[in-house]
């Protein structure tokens, strides 16, 4: 005998949450991924931490800023069930500005996968770096982040 009835451990698509979407659940497995580059923030509390630690004149706008970003796609974002939020440690916050590494490697790997997966990419070891994961070497190693970028959209393009 069962304790719960077979229909209880089917899942189910949340109210108004998209079916195709990532659960609360493996959105969790996802934030701790990046629990130790600077965490997750939305598009509305990084334009706060710019506003609050930019010492730039040109921040004042940074809500339209971190805009710019998102719809231009120059930045990694990823839809969770709060929506859309942003790996903290693309961002040179005391500039106002995208992180260059990250440009670079965004340039080899835009088209070939999709936003979780670049997201994801950034804090996943990687082979093509000793296991390192790619996040860790944009300011100390940036030519072999690059070089993995490129590597590995050889890869995903079944090149």
């Amino acid at each position: 005998m069962s304790w719960f009835p077979e229909t209880v451990l089917e899942p189910r698509p949340l109210p108004g949450y998209p079916s195709d979407a990532v659960s609360p659940c493996q959105w969790l497995s996802t934030e701790a991924a990046f629990a130790d580059t600077g965490g997750l923030v939305s598009g509305n509390e990084l334009a706060e931490l710019i506003r609050s630690r930019c010492r730039l004149r040109q921040a004042s706008e940074p809500v339209a800023l971190v805009a710019r970003w998102i719809s231009f796609k120059n930045v990694v974002s990823l839809d969770s069930p709060w929506g859309l939020m942003l790996p903290v440690f693309q961002f040179d916050l005391p500039r106002a500005a995208i992180h260059p590494g990250v440009l670079l490697v965004l340039s080899e790997l835009k088209g070939v996968l999709d936003d979780a997966e670049l997201a994801l990419w950034f804090v996943t070891p990687n082979e093509w770096l000793q296991e390192a994961r790619p996040v860790e070497g944009l300011n100390s190693h940036l030519s072999a982040v690059r070089q993995a970028a490129r590597t590995d959209r050889f890869v995903a393009l079944g090149g």
